[in-house]
């Protein structure tokens, strides 16, 4: 939860205003990450990155280590799973605001489709797509 809360804030902070902890206790947001896990399908999976015994990335990467190449392995592991379960497509939703998860997705072969939402955050949510 740290390292999910240390990315959060450097990456969104300046585009809705608050970190992360404002918007919920970091006991809420523990309990809530444990009722999603209990409650998963089965078959889903939760990788992280770990680098000498510490989590360096869970879905997000720690700000020290943007640019290691840990946010890549994260996300090629998540594919290589998703395909393995016998998925054909991924989808997931992306702030539109945050260039550069914008990037990174799009340099992983994911393309916008047109579908927006307004986020829980009050910015506005882009969805991406890409086969698998």
């Amino acid at each position: 939860m740290c390292a999910y809360e240390a990315a959060w804030n450097a990456a969104m902070e300046g585009l809705v205003g608050k970190r992360l902890g404002e918007l919920a206790s970091f006991e809420d947001r523990v309990a809530l990450y444990r009722n999603g896990l209990s409650d998963a399908p089965p078959g889903a999976a939760v990788w992280v990155a770990e680098r000498e015994g510490r989590i360096v990335g869970l879905a997000t990467v720690r700000v020290e280590e943007w640019g290691s190449g840990v946010a890549g392995a994260l996300h090629d592991r998540a594919m290589t799973g998703m395909h393995e379960l016998g998925a054909t497509e991924a989808t997931l939703w992306v702030v539109a605001e945050n260039a550069r998860a914008r990037r990174f997705y799009e340099r992983e072969g994911w393309s916008a489709d047109g579908e927006t939402k307004p986020s829980m955050f009050g910015a506005t949510e882009a969805r991406y797509a890409r086969p698998l």
